[in-house]
């Protein structure tokens, strides 16, 4: 999977949705591409949709490990980084 080593790297007793996995692969540098531009922004789209059909291809539970609440937005269902990881390894 192309996202496999960016999964590896997340901290196992954290909350992530695949919107703060795409925040985790911007600030740890996995998205090459020049910030403020609409390439940076499609990469770092890309990564948010398809960590949102891993957890569903995986079926993570809907009801999720716990909630993340990002500015703006309702709190959302989130899964700690180990069944992120457990699930690359199935």
């Amino acid at each position: 999977m192309k996202y496999s080593i960016l999964i590896e790297q997340l901290d196992e007793d954290e909350i992530y949705t695949p919107a703060t996995i795409a925040d985790f692969a911007e600030v740890s540098g996995f998205i090459d591409a020049p910030k403020d531009t609409n390439e940076y922004r499609l990469a770092r789209q890309r990564v948010r949709i398809a960590m949102g059909r891993f957890s569903n291809n995986h079926r993570f539970p809907d009801e999720g490990d716990g909630f993340v609440t990002l500015k703006g937005q309702p709190p959302i269902p989130g899964w700690f980084g180990w069944r992120w990881k457990a699930a690359i390894h199935d």
